[in-house]
């Protein structure tokens, strides 16, 4: 059993300078927000604890940091995936992945899955999308609703997007009354973590001879750190062959050795410098994103639209012996950022505490603009963001696709291992198995653990919540 898991603090509010670039059935209501657009920006795979806003400590997010005293700050959001894909398709659709598609190489938004960006556009909306492909590639259904989807910066950064945004924002026809939707997406903390100078090296130095140790060569080779489980890296052996029906869930990948013996172990300096190159495309991240917003403040934007900034996942770094994202669904692959900023910075400087969803998003960007369409789940959000009371939720589901299950709390966490989404057994199973056996494990406050269960039980029977 892992240590329990620490109650959230409160980060220090942080003050940064202006936005530059660092060392560099449709219902209808009246809007409760004045706001001629919205721009939602997903910086994948952002640890949260990484922001100075939610805690880092190393000063790698000024621009973020100024952006979130001027927003509505949810302290406790998390994903309800582990992976890109299912994040981005939950965030659009406000419901659980697998209540649209299998968890499996072959995911698709089904056609007939109300969306956002569907929403939006049947009210009037002009909707656009700039996305650095990879798993957000038009082929898995994320497009729809948007009247434009441009995935062409295949595994890129918001250093491509933003300036397509840009410029869709500069051609449009803002004459038309039409409020405007953008969605903008990076792979600015995803592997490869090598980013570019300065970023890249900025707080470990680079080796005179470039690919001498393990660490440097994970760190600059795309899919790597995918390949690092148990605390050993094995190029040939694939994941999911590794953790897939053979080789159980649980088992954490200890047989890689006897499957790969050119398996080579990580050295402590070599956790520590993929941590400190991680923490250099986090400097990336957030310098490639106050570019962008210094677009929009030029543009005159700010007073007059929505921003709203999250991850869709965060991930590991050498917790448990693994790196990448998908082996866990932990606090350091599904906590992510979650921060609202309404048109002028109203209501900035708010701290939210409740639990919060990815699902929740959608709902509450329609609420706030008087339209319904993806379920009633966002109000809460909402209501929060406009200043009212908060209770959050009473936990959040997160699923993975190398079967897990997860539900969390305020202070404690539930994770079925080793049975997949799909299995019509996995309800019995849930309300059968022990607790910190083989297949279930318990983290943080043991009073909660009962009623998360009773919600995992619930998610997995038919019928059960979103």
């Amino acid at each position: 059993m892992r240590p329990p898991i620490p109650a959230l603090g409160t980060p220090r509010a942080s003050t940064g300078p202006l936005w530059c670039i660092i060392a560099l059935t449709l219902g209808c209501a009246s809007p409760v927000s004045s706001s001629e657009g919205v721009i939602l920006i997903s910086l994948d795979t952002l640890r949260a604890d990484h922001l100075g806003v939610y805690g880092g400590s190393n000063g790698l997010t000024p621009n973020l940091d100024r952006f979130a005293a001027e927003s509505v700050v949810f302290d406790q959001t998390y994903a309800a995936a582990n992976e890109t894909l299912y994040s981005h398709a939950a965030l659009f659709t406000g419901q659980a992945p697998s209540r649209l598609s299998s968890l499996s190489r072959h995911f698709a938004i089904p056609t007939e899955a109300p969306t956002l960006a569907g929403v939006l556009t049947a009210a009037g909306w002009d909707t656009a999308g700039f996305v650095a492909g990879g798993h957000l590639s038009r082929y898995f259904g994320l497009n729809a609703g948007f009247s434009t989807w441009d995935d062409a910066s295949a595994w890129g950064s918001l250093h491509d997007t933003g300036p397509k945004a840009l410029a869709w924002l500069d051609a449009r026809d803002s004459k038309n009354g039409r409020p405007f939707f953008i969605f903008v997406h990076g792979y600015d903390t995803h592997d490869r973590y090598l980013k570019p100078t300065p970023f890249g090296y900025a707080f470990t130095a680079p080796e005179p001879d470039v690919g001498q140790s393990l660490g440097s060569l994970i760190a600059r080779t795309a899919g790597a750190a995918g390949h690092v489980i148990d605390g050993v890296y094995s190029p040939s052996i694939d994941d999911e062959a590794l953790l897939g029906l053979e080789h159980p869930r649980f088992d954490r990948g200890r047989g890689i050795r006897t499957l790969d013996p050119d398996a080579k172990p990580l050295s402590p300096a070599d956790i520590v410098q993929l941590n400190a190159v991680y923490d250099g495309s986090v400097a990336w991240a957030d310098a490639c994103f106050g570019l962008f917003m210094a677009g929009l403040d030029a543009r005159g934007l700010l007073d007059r639209v929505t921003v709203i900034v999250l991850s869709d996942h965060g991930e590991e770094l050498g917790e448990a012996g693994v790196f990448q994202h998908r082996y866990s669904l932990d606090d350091a692959t599904t906590h992510v950022p979650l921060m609202v900023r309404l048109p002028g910075g109203a209501h900035g400087g708010r701290r939210l505490t409740g639990l919060t969803s990815l699902v929740d998003v959608a709902p509450a960007i329609l609420d706030l603009q008087g339209y319904q369409g993806l379920g009633d789940a966002g109000h809460p959000v909402r209501d929060a963001i406009l200043g009212r009371d908060y209770p959050g939720r009473s936990s959040v589901i997160s699923e993975g696709a190398l079967h897990l299950l997860s539900a969390r709390g305020p202070h404690a966490r539930l994770t079925l291992e080793g049975v997949s989404a799909e299995n019509p057994l996995a309800a019995s199973l849930l309300a059968a198995i022990p607790v910190d056996g083989v297949s279930l494990r318990a983290e943080g406050d043991p009073e909660e653990i009962p009623a998360l269960r009773r919600d995992l039980v619930a998610f997995r029977t038919p019928g059960g919540p979103r």
